[in-house]
């Protein structure tokens, strides 16, 4: 990747501030006007979570059901809710306060992605990357949903900004930066250790022969760092549990829901087989004892669905993430907004699905068209990694909010290439446009026509 300078210029700054002024007051806007937003799932673990930190209780979740949890879920965000939680024991925290936080940053989202977009290719593609990124329906409303999506985005995007900066010119400050930010995005997901692995490689490939060593080296800095960030809370749980359970518990959990393929209708999202495992799951109430049914359940089902395992979970987890359906529907249909939503909550709605669909064909073609610079092979390392966790894993719309950012970046590189778009792409950048566009347009879009959104 050629080397240019990173300096911002006073004339782009500017565009800069506008963008966030935009985007902050739509994010605002949006959540004065549409709330109370009932929390809903896992918000309300994030919500408690804080308030038990902010009064000196610690990161300890108790479930209806399960009892007691010290570690089900990385703590960075729960942490990060808490510098808004009241902690004076009186009464919760109202949510709107913790929501209200989201909203900053959700608004610092935007810059980043402007940022990195500036960094990938040039000033132009950032200003309209973060444009993009500011009137994205899914990141208007994740900025004041508690789910740790917001959180995760704004930090994997900052990383790898500094992964693009470090390409353009090999410093260490940079990749010891780089590090912690990946570690506190550890913190939040586990899968920041993967993105950090795979900006590793994309350094390795930039490289020319005889500096393939030296960035080798600085990838695997950059990983030994963001491993040692978050060393004191793998620590801090080895010590709570008396033996070593990493920085979460829930990744067995998730693996376990969704490989909890039903039968016959394995392509279903949930069934009698997924609700067994979590009737036994919720009602155990030794947080170990429940980490170990699940790994042991993952374990069992993947290996009685081969050898069509890896076919059954593409055609279904593919079909979940590529979906066009929204959180917004969930949050709609469970009550979140009322009985009768605001209008910003509708508008969120009708507008989800054809934003998803437009952003991904225009990032796709993007991808495809991205050749120079090893810009085509960071996107893929990076959304093709997640895009496999998931696959293997579990998978749902909301878990692609936090790849949206570098999804405007490659969508507004498509939309300024413009008239130029077919003589950018190659043999292979087509043949990989072709087969993104068959999931989204032949596996996504009719598994969300024949079963619907989530419930």
């Amino acid at each position: 990747m050629a080397r240019r300078t990173l300096a911002v210029h006073p004339s782009t700054l500017a565009l800069l501030v506008g963008l966030l002024i935009v985007a902050g007051g739509l994010r605002w806007l949006t959540f004065e006007t549409a709330r109370p937003v009932a929390t809903l799932g896992d918000e309300n673990y994030y919500a408690e979570v804080a308030d038990s930190i902010a009064r000196g209780h610690g990161h300890v979740y108790i479930g209806k059901l399960e009892g007691e949890a010290r570690a089900w879920r990385p703590p960075a965000h729960a942490w990060l809710l808490s510098l808004a939680a009241d902690g004076d024991g009186t009464v919760p925290t109202p949510v709107a306060r913790l929501q209200r936080l989201q909203i900053l940053w959700g608004t610092l989202l935007v810059g980043l992605t402007a940022l990195l977009a500036r960094a990938l290719f040039d000033t132009r593609t950032g200003v309209l990357a973060g444009l993009l990124a500011a009137l994205s329906p899914a990141l208007i409303a994740h900025s004041h949903f508690l789910w740790s999506e917001n959180v995760f985005a704004v930090l994997v995007t900052a990383g790898l900004l500094g992964v693009v900066s470090d390409a353009r010119q090999p410093r260490l400050l940079v990749v010891m930066a780089t590090g912690v930010v990946f570690g506190a995005a550890a913190l939040t997901r586990e899968l920041a250790f993967g993105i950090a692995g795979v900006s590793g490689l994309w350094w390795v490939s930039l490289a020319a022969p005889a500096e393939r060593g030296a960035a080798a080296l600085r990838g695997g800095l950059l990983l030994a760092i963001a491993i040692a960030v978050t060393a004191p809370w793998m620590l801090r749980n080895t010590d709570v549990f008396d033996r070593f359970v990493g920085i979460s518990t829930v990744g067995w959990f998730a693996a376990a829901e969704g490989n909890s393929l039903e039968s016959p209708e394995w392509w279903q999202r949930r069934g009698p087989v997924q609700g067994r495992f979590h009737a036994r799951y919720f009602s155990t109430r030794d947080e170990l004892a429940r980490l170990d049914l699940a790994r042991e359940h993952a374990l069992e089902r993947i290996r009685a669905e081969q050898p069509a395992w890896i076919g059954k979970k593409l055609v279904r987890n593919l079909g979940l993430l590529l979906s066009p359906d929204s959180v917004v529907r969930t949050k709609i249909r469970n009550g979140a907004y009322g009985d009768r939503p605001a209008t910003p909550a509708r508008w969120l709605l009708a507008a989800s699905g054809p934003a998803w669909l437009a952003l991904a064909t225009a990032a796709t073609l993007g991808v495809a068209a991205a050749r120079a610079g090893g810009r085509r092979a960071l996107a893929v390392l990076v959304l093709g990694g997640a895009i496999l966790v998931h696959v293997a894993t579990n998978a749902t719309p909301r878990f692609r909010v936090p790849w949206l950012p570098l999804l405007s970046i490659y969508a507004a590189h498509a939309l300024l290439l413009g008239r130029r778009l077919p003589a950018a792409l190659d043999r292979r950048g087509m043949i990989g446009a072709a087969l993104a566009l068959a999931a989204i347009f032949g596996l996504g879009v009719p598994y969300f026509w024949m079963l619907g959104g989530r419930p």
